[in-house]
């Protein structure tokens, strides 16, 4: 059964002088309804990885959604070309992480992929591994935000070539984002010359959006006349944009109005945190950007946001 998580906390009694007040006003959305409110089946129903085609010195050459062959698990890949660079492979992975504090995910992050190339070994796919110092790696995004992450330079033997990789690890928005280029250890030098644009347009320019019920429940208040909005919800709306706080009460000609801005204001701000339960129409897929869907059951992210 669809469920919703919208709750309304209303916040002061309308007296009978007000609501006389009200009736000559142009009737609007009716009293307490919520726009656009959409019904989710668990923490999170949809996610899309929004890459981009064209960065400064790449092009997106392949993508892969394992979703299509049953494993959502492990996300997508999207595979780049960098001009004048044909000897390096730059690759991007983005799958789901659940919900946690920065340190502690990255710490997985890393672990995971060590193990990845461990068990690479023991496979024979990779021979004679040599991990070089693992270390932090930060990026700086266009709004000046800072994205922590971690470094784990490699080298290893793969088919009779001795190879060199550059790993970038980062945690944003739900999601682990993996970024890894490879080449021979002749071109060693090159790599480091190209790594730290591509890793930063990449950062920089994917985005994930997931869609649910976030575990989060979304609280509309209507503030009493003469009262003033709290010091930590300026425009009335939380940072998390979970919350939101309207001064026009239902029946006024602005309440539509300022129902609609506060929404859009809350859905933006949830979005910039990994998950919205308010509606969301991703972007199409065009020239300009990929779009991949990755689609959850009920049960798959269970109570919170971890898968």
């Amino acid at each position: 059964m669809r469920r919703s998580m919208w709750r309304l906390v209303v916040v002061g009694m309308l007296c009978a002088a007000g609501a006389d007040a009200y009736a000559g006003q142009v009737p609007v959305t009716p009293p307490f309804a919520l726009p656009d409110a959409t019904a989710h089946k668990g923490v999170v129903d949809d996610s899309w990885v929004i890459a981009p085609r064209h960065l400064t010195h790449a092009t997106l050459a392949a993508i892969k959604n394992y979703a299509d062959e049953g494993d959502i698990a492990a996300g997508v890949s999207l595979r780049y070309h960098i001009e004048g660079a044909d000897w390096i492979v730059a690759d991007v992975f983005v799958y789901p992480a659940g919900q946690g504090d920065t340190a502690r995910m990255l710490k997985q992050a890393s672990e995971d992929f060590r193990e990845s190339i461990a068990y690479a070994e023991r496979q024979s796919i990779y021979k004679n591994i040599w991990w070089g110092e693992e270390t932090p790696y930060t990026v700086v995004l266009h709004d000046g935000a800072k994205l922590a992450g971690l470094f784990l330079p490699l080298v290893f033997d793969a088919q009779e070539d001795m190879l060199t990789s550059r790993t970038y690890l980062f945690y944003r928005k739900l999601y682990f984002l993996k970024v890894r280029l490879s080449t021979t250890v002749e071109a060693v030098d090159s790599l480091a010359e190209i790594a730290d644009g591509f890793v930063h347009d990449i950062a920089d320019g994917l985005d994930i959006v997931s869609a649910g019920t976030c575990g989060r429940q979304f609280d509309l208040q209507l503030l009493p006349a003469g009262q003033t909005l709290p010091a930590d919800m300026p425009d009335g709306v939380s940072q998390d944009g979970f919350r939101a706080m309207l001064r026009t009460q239902p029946g006024k000609t602005a309440y539509g109005t300022q129902m609609a801005k506060a929404l859009a204001l809350a859905a933006k701000r949830q979005r910039a945190l990994g998950c919205t339960n308010l509606e969301y129409r991703p972007p199409t897929d065009d020239t300009e950007r990929a779009v991949l869907h990755l689609g959850f059951g009920p049960d798959d992210w269970g109570a919170s946001a971890r898968p």
